[in-house]
């Protein structure tokens, strides 16, 4: 819980900075940069399923990252190389993931929740009795 709060306001402090400054970015690097920008976030929100799930492993996470952050890397130059746009292909695929993720997580979210209302439907039943 508290490691997720760290990652959560690192985020949040690398958001503001990047809105703020002014960082100009060459035109070829563009295609790179939007694709490790989603393999990043598509790591991000399926360490934080795997995290709900009890089943985070921090070894597999950072063997998962570098090895899509180097397949995504290479696949970009390549398209580059044949002038054909596999960032597009590459963005396509890294979005299905993350909205997956995403609607794992709130899935998992939205049961919790409701086992804990229940839950507190119950105590309040015990009190009035």
């Amino acid at each position: 819980e508290g490691k997720t709060l760290i990652v959560l306001i690192g985020l949040l402090i690398g958001l503001i900075a990047g809105l703020f400054l002014d960082v100009t970015i060459p035109s070829g690097l563009t295609p790179y940069l939007a694709v490790l920008t989603l393999v990043g976030i598509e790591a991000l929100t399926a360490s934080y399923n795997a995290m709900q799930r009890k089943e985070f492993a921090p070894a597999k996470f950072v063997i998962e990252l570098l090895s899509n952050l180097v397949i995504s890397g290479l696949l970009t130059a390549l398209g580059v190389q044949l002038k054909y746009d596999f960032a597009f292909v590459i963005a396509f695929v890294l979005a299905y993931r993350i909205f997956r993720n995403i609607s794992f997580i709130s899935r998992n979210s939205y049961l919790k929740f409701k086992a804990w209302r229940v839950s507190r439907q119950k105590d309040d039943v015990a009190e009035e009795q």
